[in-house]
């Protein structure tokens, strides 16, 4: 027993030998607090009339238990008490649980640019559950700001169909891929100097005693080889785990000269990643950087629990007597008797200088708020590494700038994560499986943390997606949104004809032959140009200062299913369709010529001496294209469109003395290809 904590026995008046047991933890001689314990337990019994009862104290974690806070002496106790506040203080959890639902809400994604890559580490990520490694890592970062993983290949089979493909394309593929546990970080020990992070890696089993007899048993010389081969059926995994016994001495403790042994881990299985540490072997916990503040919300715990517990307890007094008329000794020891009495009947007489008083306890500082929410703040700061709130206001521009320092906080965590997950599994398991992944290990991937201002980040998505600087799937999981069932759905929309079914409503003032969305020639003619504003000069329903277009093309014709009985059923464009049906009698399949194909990767007509090509569908991408030889002089470019094979015109081509510019400018508009009128030439 330490010598704070001293016990004595001693005996108590009135009893014949109660023994009861006192544990001083207070600063005071021991000869004082036996004193004072025996006249407050003889004082009490005497006034009850009864013997003080024998008791003992309990030194096991219980509410009213007032044991003084120890600071920890080395980083291996901080490490200790910084797990058992994530686990059992309530700020500190809400705070650990908070900051990795931040970090990983949203969950994660591989990329790669070879898609088989990119597919097999996505099934290898849900295989290992990543989300789940993901959670465990952070909460040990927080903890410990470090972390130690172990990772065990095992072999199981892996499917990939390519993109577009069927059932007859799928390949399987059998990898090696990773188990991920996480060791706690006070039972690891460093072997050697780390100031080049170049220590070896060793386990200390001191608080798993089934572990360490096993691990001293399978490491003892006299072990035999068929022992040990039966300690490595019981327990395969440590036998790979650990690879040799060392000794070392744990710095900065009592024993620091005793020699204790470790066991070295399997640098092929085992990887650290550590916060900033300089040249210390381990860095400091967030947790326990201000002991001051943990023993502040320790004793504010206390105090709650002790003014709970005296809550329900009560004092009576009973008075005899008057300011006139003072109760004499002999009526005080009379009424002594019978409240002694009364106390178990209930029954009092007296007269009516007799009275009574219930004392309770005062209990205005029970449960605190002002003083929870300081240090619950507090703490949470520490963890999310920021200074005091700049401002209780949610509305201020102080706690945008809090939340983004926050959102900068965790994905520096997140990124430290990503970096060992990356160096160390990914590239472990691409070398485990050098036949199938040729190309580097997949790249991981984790949406950008919005917690303020989301509307700004939607803006600068949509203007990055208009400009064409990142893929659509970027954008459609900016929106929160999975891209590849968000791409089947439109598919089967595409394929059913919802496009027409569910046709969006006209804007007013539009021009229906440009589509019901378009509003770019303005209002009408006849129509007045601010809603009928008195004094509003006539519109004329075009700018006259506009420069005039000479060629506008629809963006794209609409496009039907169709059936047929020699070709079945096939998407087509209208005007397509109908200009193909208008010259079938004609018409004939040839090759593009050089001019031709150039042509179609203009958006303005082109010419070469006598030949004119006027590109319509502006907005489809096409595959496939042919030369449909419609009339003499008169040909249309026709392509199937990417997202559904729909066979659509890409361009008409006219050539002279059949057709001049205006004829075919003419022929393009009446066959409503093009919407402007023809220019004069």
């Amino acid at each position: 027993m330490s010598a704070s904590t001293q016990t004595r026995r001693f005996r108590v008046p009135g009893e014949e030998a109660p023994r009861v047991l006192i544990d001083n933890r207070t600063e005071l001689p021991d000869e004082q607090v036996q004193t004072a314990v025996e006249t407050h337990f003889s004082e009490h019994g005497s006034f009850m009339g009864q013997p003080a009862p024998s008791f003992s104290t309990y030194d096991g974690g219980s509410l009213m238990n007032r044991s003084k806070f120890t600071v920890p002496t080395t980083i291996v106790e901080e490490i200790k008490l910084a797990r058992e506040l994530a686990e059992r203080d309530d700020d500190i959890a809400a705070v650990i649980g908070q900051m990795i639902g931040t970090a990983f809400g949203d969950g994660m994604e591989n990329f790669h640019e070879d898609e088989l890559t990119t597919t097999l580490f996505n099934g290898v990520a849900k295989k290992m559950n990543l989300d789940g490694v993901f959670a465990e890592i952070y909460r040990e970062w927080l903890i410990a700001q470090q972390f130690t993983t172990v990772h065990l290949f095992t072999r199981d089979r892996f499917d990939y169909t390519p993109e577009g493909g069927d059932g007859r394309s799928r390949k399987e593929f059998s990898l090696a891929w990773p188990s991920i546990g996480i060791l706690p970080a006070e039972n690891i020990r460093l072997i050697g100097s780390d100031l080049f992070g170049l220590a070896r890696l060793a386990y200390d089993p001191d608080d798993n005693a089934e572990l360490k007899r096993w691990l001293e048993e399978f490491f003892n010389e006299k072990t035999s080889p068929a022992r040990k081969a039966e300690l490595r059926r019981e327990d395969p995994v440590s036998a790979q785990l650990f690879i040799e016994q060392v000794p070392f001495k744990e710095p900065g403790t009592l024993f620091a000269g005793t020699t204790k042994f470790a066991y070295l881990l399997n640098p092929r299985m085992v990887a650290r990643t550590t916060g900033p540490k300089g040249s210390w072997p381990h860095p400091r916990p967030l947790l326990t950087r201000n002991f001051p503040l943990l023993e502040a919300k320790r004793l504010l715990n206390l105090m709650d629990h002790a003014l709970l517990q005296g809550g329900v307890n009560f004092i009576v007094v009973a008075k005899k007597g008057s300011d006139q008329r003072p109760a004499l000794p002999e009526e005080v020891a009379n009424l002594r008797e019978v409240v002694s009495r009364a106390s178990r009947s209930g029954v009092i007489v007296g007269d009516h200088r007799l009275s009574f008083e219930i004392i309770t306890p005062n209990l205005e500082s029970l449960l605190h708020a002002g003083k929870r929410k300081l240090i619950g703040r507090k703490l949470a700061a520490g963890l999310l590494r920021v200074p005091e709130h700049a401002t209780d206001d949610a509305a201020q521009e102080g706690m945008k700038a809090e939340l983004e320092f926050i959102a900068r906080t965790i994905t520096f965590d997140r990124r430290q994560i990503k970096r060992h997950v990356e160096n160390y599994i990914y590239e472990d398991t691409v070398k485990r499986n050098k036949g199938v992944f040729k190309y580097d290990h997949a790249k991981l991937w984790f949406p950008k943390i919005v917690l303020s201002g989301t509307n700004y980040f939607t803006d600068y998505v949509l203007k990055l997606r208009d400009r064409g600087d990142i893929p659509r799937k970027w954008a459609v999981e900016a929106g929160g949104f999975d891209y590849e069932a968000g791409l089947s759905q439109r598919k089967r929309e595409v394929e059913r004809g919802d496009d027409e079914t569910l046709m969006p409503a006209a804007v007013p003032f539009s021009d229906p032959a440009k589509g019901p969305q378009d509003n770019n020639s303005g209002r009408p003619p006849g129509s007045s140009p601010n809603n009928g504003a008195p004094g509003a000069r006539q519109g004329t329903g075009k700018d006259p200062n506009a420069p005039k277009q000479t060629f506008t093309r629809n963006g794209g014709e609409t496009v039907r299913a169709m059936h047929t009985e020699e070709e079945g059923s096939f998407r087509v464009g209208e005007l397509t369709w109908a200009l193909l049906e208008q010259y079938a009698d004609t018409s004939e399949v040839g090759r593009l010529t050089s001019f031709e194909q150039t042509a179609l990767a203009s958006t303005e007509p082109s010419y070469s001496g006598t030949l004119a090509v006027f590109p319509v569908n502006p907005d489809y991408e096409v595959a496939e294209v042919r030369a449909v030889r419609l009339a003499p002089g008169f040909s249309a470019l026709v392509g199937r469109r990417k997202i559904d094979k729909a066979l659509v015109a890409k361009a008409l081509c006219f050539r002279a003395p059949e057709f001049d510019l205006l004829e075919g400018e003419e022929t393009a508009m009446r066959l409503g290809f093009v919407t402007s009128e023809p220019a004069a030439t």
